[in-house]
This record gives structure tokens, sequence and C-alpha cells, in this order.
């Protein structure tokens, strides 16, 4: 077994996933970095220079083939983030019944797919810590966002309830729960300056986030925050979620 700490992060391709993966590199972490896209994937290793491992997070069982691999290699998983999800904005009577669900699957059964791979691991060790995302949109009405804002909020029931299960094996669980940030996965909304300008402004800070503010919280909570942390959801939103 090996005597660095291993973490694995889920979504490290996206801006928020990188500047995680970046940070704990830097704090002498064995880094396993996956994504869906392999082609993402390859260029982001050969970039970073961080071992990868593809998978799908919505597939339960290509989850559990990665964490058992990671588990073979290196004789232990202390810590996963998952950092993925989908914005997906439209009002809740054009959703379709198919386009809900796709949302609650990328939101949602994947915290669950993460937990449900890595616990038994961690709980061999009695020693773990898992971190989640979240959204705003879980904490604060917010339209066109029914979807967001459902498959969020389930995350966060799931996060307070598992937290409650493995207190006492050792893991602790916590989740991270952004405003818009400036990642590409929000490059949608953020595609003109007016549309920039328009989310700066619905923010009381006045601006949207930048991708270090929300994985820097993150990377704190897998390397540096006292053990007695567990079942939060840290707001990192410029106060959106609790000011106006």
């Amino acid at each position: 077994m090996t005597e660095n700490k291993v973490v694995w992060i889920i979504g490290a391709t996206g801006g928020i996933g990188r500047c995680i993966s970046s940070n704990l590199k830097k704090e002498n972490w064995i880094v396993i970095g996956s994504a869906r896209d392999e082609t993402n994937l390859t260029n982001f290793s050969n970039e970073t220079g961080i071992e990868t491992r593809p998978v799908d997070a919505r597939n339960n069982s290509e989850m559990h083939d990665v964490a058992n691999s990671i588990k073979e290699d290196y004789g232990k998983i202390d810590a996963v983030v998952l950092a993925v999800g989908t914005i997906f904005l439209r009002p809740t009577h054009a959703t379709s019944s198919e386009q809900f669900m796709e949302t609650v699957e990328q939101n949602l059964l994947t915290a669950h797919n993460t937990i449900n791979s890595t616990a038994k691991i961690m709980m061999k060790e009695k020693n773990g810590r898992i971190i989640l995302f979240s959204s705003a949109a879980a904490s604060i009405g917010m339209p066109n966002h029914g979807a967001i804002s459902a498959s969020k909020a389930g995350l966060e029931g799931l996060a307070r309830a598992t937290a409650s299960e493995y207190a006492k094996r050792g893991i602790r669980i916590n989740v991270v729960s952004p405003g818009l940030t400036d990642t590409p996965l929000a490059s949608k909304i953020l595609s003109s300056d007016a549309a920039r300008e328009i989310s700066n402004n619905k923010n009381p800070s006045g601006r949207i986030g930048i991708a270090s503010e929300v994985g820097d919280v993150a990377s704190w909570l897998v390397s540096k925050a006292p053990d007695w942390i567990t079942g939060e959801v840290i707001h990192v939103d410029g106060g959106l979620s609790n000011i106006t």
C-alpha cells in the first residue's frame, strides 16, 4: 500500500475538476482523474501528467470497476471527488420526462454511484472523504431550474443521510454548493458580453464565480478540513443563497 494519499477525481477535465486535480497534485496526493470523454481525458493527462481512467459516472458497474482497480493498484482510496453535472435550464412545463430523468441521472445518480462504489473500500481503512457538488438552485427558487433544483436537492439529502450512515466508520461526506461559475460547463449561458453582465448583476457580489474559488474549497475539504466536519453543504456562491 502506498504511503501517499490517493484521490479519485471524477470530472477531472472540467474547470473545477482541473483546479482540484492541480491543487492536490501539488500537495503530493496520488491523483487519478476520470471523465466520460476519452479524448479530453487523454489531452488532460498529456497536459498535467496525471493518471487517468475513463468512466461514465452514471454507470454503476463502470464506477465499481474503476474504484476496484484503484484499490488493487494503490491499496486504498483516501478521497473521492465527484465534479460532474449538467446545467439544464427550461421551464417545467416545457421539460419532458426524458430530459428530467437525464438531469437526475447526471446530477444525482452519479452521486449515488460514487458513494456506492467507494464506501466499502473506505470502510476497510476506517477513513475516507467524499466530496460532492450541489448548486445554489437547490436552496433557493430560481426560474427554469426545476430539474436542476430537484436533482441537486436530492444530492444534498443523499449526502446528509450517508454522512450519518458512515460517520462512525471514519468516512466524511460533504457538499460544495456553487453559484454560476465561469467554467466550460457554463459557456452557453455566458456566450455573450450581455449575457455575462446579466449573470453578474444577479449575484449579490456583482459577479459570477471563478473556478479556483470553488475548487479551492473542495480541495480544502479533501486535504485540510478538520475530521469533525461531515454532512455539511458549503455555499460558495457570492452570497446568492443567503443574502439579497
